[in-house]
């Protein structure tokens, strides 16, 4: 099937009805508002959620809608900095529930909720893991982490990985923006000469961190009086950022186009047991 637009919102309603009919595969974008340090948007991780997913929907071979993009999450951890906005679990989950329920109505069976933002990790597995096992087919999946090796591999820093405003998002905007120079004279001058950070400086101590040394877990908040950004942003070059777009897009294409085939199982959650008689 050829589409004339990959947007959801682009289409009327009797395209969207045939892309149902040919079994496209819808993604939802879910990024998040949130502080970003003071070089980037507060709107990086939705900006990178829903780019990433319109450009592998464009490159994919089967037939994908990308739906439009969800620009809250779950960020309390970021809301001692202004500019975050951010989404209770319960909303978040009303939320997904009702635009997955109303793209499964217009006959969609698969779709795919494509993640931007760490702090969204927890609640969207939880939540399409609800899904799954009522009987609905909504997956999730980081756009970073089918090619995380690629990615790894490309950023130049001292201060590796996918980290909040480090070297992978600050470069990826860049990239995503280099058509703009005045927005990417100010990404690039203003993280120039940051220091590199990882959460261990981020909190004030070189100490080793007990929480990861046992493999388990705490939200990395980011207070007030806290730079608001790990990695090495400084690092960052528009090359990287269109290597690392190329990557993202290779991987994720294939992605969905493996996700929209997959035998995959569904429901399984109990009925509720009768009483006697």
């Amino acid at each position: 099937m050829i589409l004339r637009s990959h947007l959801w919102a682009d289409l009327t309603r009797d395209e969207i009805a045939a892309a149902a009919a040919a079994g496209a595969l819808v993604v939802i974008p879910v990024g998040s508002t949130e502080q970003h340090a003071g070089h980037l948007p507060t709107g990086t991780d939705s900006l990178g959620a829903g780019t990433m997913s319109l450009a592998a929907a464009r490159a994919s071979s089967h037939p994908v809608l990308v739906a439009p993009a969800i620009t809250y999450g779950h960020s309390p951890h970021h809301l001692s900095w202004p500019g975050t906005i951010s989404l209770r679990l319960a909303t978040m989950a009303a939320l997904l529930e009702d635009v997955t329920r109303c793209i499964e109505g217009a006959g969609f069976r698969r779709q795919l909720l494509v993640n931007g933002h760490g702090g969204n990790r927890g609640p969207l597995a939880a939540i399409a893991a609800e899904f799954v096992c009522s009987g609905r087919e909504v997956g999730y999946v980081d756009y970073f982490a089918p090619p995380a090796a690629e990615i790894n591999a490309l950023l130049k820093g001292s201060a590796r990985g996918v980290t909040h405003a480090g070297e992978f998002e600050t470069a990826l905007v860049m990239a995503m923006e280099r058509d703009d120079p005045a927005r990417l004279a100010f990404y690039e001058g203003r993280a120039r000469g940051l220091p590199a950070r990882t959460k261990a400086t981020a909190r004030g101590t070189t100490q080793p961190n007990p929480i990861a040394a046992a493999g388990a877990w705490w939200p990395s908040v980011y207070l007030g009086d806290d730079a608001g950004y790990t990695g090495d942003p400084a690092a960052a070059t528009v090359q990287t950022g269109e290597a690392m777009a190329e990557a993202i897009v290779a991987r994720l294409s294939a992605f969905f186009a493996a996700f929209a085939a997959a035998v995959l199982p569904s429901g399984g959650m109990a009925p509720a047991r009768r009483g006697p008689g």
